[in-house]
């Protein structure tokens, strides 16, 4: 009797582990995701172009300009995570990228690897694990640059990025309050600025001496 008890004990424990292995192996990888920072100006909300595979799109990123990606999960925490960022070539001419895998930190960003690629081809890492993002607990930024342009190129266009096989959802930040509040103080200030020079214009112009002829 008790030797069937333990058999049946067994038995469940097994399906149980079956049944958790199955509904794994079912369930749909989970997306990475990210938020956008650039140099250049850029419209808060989704970023469509740099997130769909095979759309021919991207962002584009001129000689000297930067864009970057701030993870909400890491990547590299284990040996077989790898990073794909996959670009397009110019028009006419050509371009090279460089781009830094590291953490965040607070706004410190730590780089554990720069890479450069030709735009029109597809880097790939796959050792960011052992380069040191291990022991930063996995990495979540990457910083792209582009450091090259010739023969007419107007820079290089990230098409996505992927992880693990997974394209990136990218999405543009709303603002925060005090920017906002800081940028409405700015146009302000402009529009002030500009009105006064108006004023001082016109008073000139009416304030002229006449020129008295003889």
């Amino acid at each position: 009797m008790g030797a069937l008890k333990r058999i049946t004990r067994h038995s469940r424990l097994f399906a149980i582990a079956a049944t958790a292995a199955v509904a794994f192996a079912v369930s749909p990888a989970q997306a990475a995701t990210a938020t956008f920072d650039s140099s250049m100006p850029y419209s808060p909300g989704p970023m469509t172009a740099l997130s769909t595979p095979g759309d021919g799109l991207g962002q584009l990123v001129p000689l000297g300009e930067w864009i970057s990606l701030l993870f909400t999960q890491p990547f590299g925490v284990s040996r077989s995570d790898t990073v794909s960022i996959f670009t397009l070539a110019p028009p006419v001419g050509d371009a090279r990228l460089t781009i830094s895998f590291g953490s965040w930190n607070n706004g410190s960003p730590v780089f554990v690897d720069t890479k450069s690629v030709n735009a029109g081809n597809t880097l790939t890492v796959s050792n960011l694990f052992q380069r040191g993002c291990s022991a930063l607990g996995g990495c979540d930024f990457i910083f792209i640059t582009t450091t090259r342009q010739r023969n007419g190129a107007t820079g290089a266009t990230v098409d996505y990025v992927s992880v693990n096989g997974e394209p990136t959802d990218v999405a543009a930040p709303t603002p925060e309050p005090s920017v906002w509040v800081m940028m409405i103080m700015g146009f302000g200030g402009v529009a002030w600025r500009l009105k006064a020079v108006r004023r001082q214009s016109a008073s000139s112009a009416y304030g002229a001496p006449a020129i008295c002829r003889r």
